[in-house]
């Protein structure tokens, strides 16, 4: 399968939870605190080289794939995610500056939940929307309970997997995750075609 198609492949599976997470979070009045962003300051987040597949290959069509390689491969001295605004600017919708383009783990966490002993599933989220938005917290934890369609880590990831088996398993840090989407499509545009660059106005 070609980078082009696994990409696109990719991004079915994301446009199939952002419904399922739309329709849970509907459902729940599930959602982050206003201007949080500390799960991505974590620097112990995985992920999967196979989720920033869609941003790798977005990045080399917008010219920037191998200048971003360089910078990840150059700065080893932060663990922190390298699409992470610390600071939001005015007019910024958060603290991703690559949202449309972010992870599996980016878009689970908060809103999902996992089987834990028993197969019983149990909602995932973080500490500020437990302190915060405990009623509706506590109105997942009953939608989870019973067994309504909710967003399950497991199956999204063996989505993936399915596409990809090699790039769709292994856990790293975000960044060498993204790194090693960057090199992936990088070497496969090595020696064919690459795809048409975004013309800049």
């Amino acid at each position: 399968m070609s980078i082009y198609l696994k990409v696109r492949a990719v991004d079915r599976v994301f446009y199939q939870l952002e419904k399922e997470l739309g329709s849970f979070q509907k459902s729940t009045g599930l959602g982050c605190v206003a201007n949080c962003g500390n799960c991505c300051l974590k620097p112990d987040i995985n992920a999967t080289a196979l989720e920033f597949l869609p941003l790798a290959y977005h990045l080399l069509k917008d010219g920037k794939a191998e200048e971003w390689l360089q910078l990840l491969q150059n700065n080893t001295s932060t663990t922190l995610c390298p699409v992470l605004n610390t600071v939001i600017a005015p007019g910024a919708k958060g603290f991703c500056s690559e949202y449309a383009h972010r992870g599996l783990i980016c878009r689970l966490f908060g809103f999902s939940a996992m089987l834990h002993k028993n197969n019983t599933p149990t909602l995932v989220t973080c500490k500020p929307i437990k302190e915060q938005k405990p009623q509706a917290v506590a109105a997942a934890e009953i939608h989870i309970a019973s067994k309504n369609n909710y967003p399950l880590i497991s199956n999204y990831y063996m989505q993936l997997r399915s596409i990809d088996e090699s790039l769709g398993a292994e856990l790293f840090p975000i960044r060498i995750a993204i790194a090693k989407a960057l090199e992936v499509v990088l070497g496969y545009y090595a020696y064919r075609r690459p795809p048409r660059l975004k013309k800049v106005a």
